[in-house]
């Protein structure tokens, strides 16, 4: 039965959705670590905040895994794949206050984020 719950996520690409939201995470992580540490903001209580954050984060989005099949038909990897894109744009927003933050101009990655938001909503 657990086999064949990951192969149809395999089949689905959730689980490669997941791995791309986990490398977001991580550049997240770092990159708003340098931000602190450019703005000499850093402290432990808000790196640790963010980790503890970001572990919480994953521990959910894994959850809605077995959640997933709960659901009928494919309305639970529906659900999965709206979670996970809805998260993983806020990890890309987030990345892009770490990077504004170091002094970095974000308007190319903003505009393109923009034109990329219209072409999906067209199909």
């Amino acid at each position: 039965m657990i086999d064949e719950w990951i192969n149809q996520l395999t089949e689905q690409r959730v689980l490669y959705l997941l791995a791309v939201l986990a490398i977001a995470m991580i550049i997240d992580f770092f990159s708003g670590v340098l931000a602190a540490k450019i703005k000499q903001e850093i402290t432990s209580k808000i790196g640790i905040n963010g980790i503890l954050r970001k572990i919480a984060s994953m521990i959910l989005l894994v959850f809605f895994l077995p959640v997933a099949f709960i659901l009928p038909a494919y309305t639970g990897i529906a659900m999965l794949y709206v979670l996970y894109v809805g998260y993983l744009c806020l990890e890309i927003q987030s990345i892009l206050e770490n990077y504004k933050k170091m002094g970095m101009n974000t308007a190319p990655f903003r505009q393109f984020l923009l034109v990329l938001k219209e072409l999906i909503n067209k199909k």
